[in-house]
């Protein structure tokens, strides 16, 4: 079956056509590649240059649990008979409950108990 010269140009524009289409959609989706990787690194040096206070990650992660039941069981409401101080404890272990993977801040709390519950660890 042979091919007259309109259909051959016809078939060529189409061919064409084609290739150019797939030729944009490779540089469009390189273009967003790009774009997001840029994202990426931007946000890994953002982050590099947060300070974090790795004392306390490691003593978060390794005394926070016993410092938690030591905290819980001691500032525990149900053990103020007073209700100044049944509200005062109920506060206190509301915090710890909220902090109890934070060392830092549950050594804060274990003093205000101190101060504020009288209570003697």
């Amino acid at each position: 079956m042979a091919l007259n010269y309109g259909e051959l140009t016809l078939l060529y524009t189409v061919c064409t056509q084609f290739v150019l289409i797939i030729i944009l959609l490779i540089i469009i989706v390189k273009k967003k590649r790009s774009a997001i990787d840029s994202e990426v690194m931007q946000k890994v040096k953002s982050s590099k240059s947060v300070n974090v206070d790795m004392d306390n990650v490691m003593n978060s992660i390794l005394l926070s649990k016993d410092l938690f039941k030591q905290l819980s069981s001691k500032c525990h409401p149900d053990r103020f008979l007073d209700a100044e101080l049944n509200a005062k404890a109920n506060e206190i272990y509301q915090e710890i409950t909220k902090n109890k993977r934070n060392y830092n801040k549950l050594l804060e709390l274990k003093e205000i108990a101190i101060n504020e519950l009288k209570i003697n660890f």
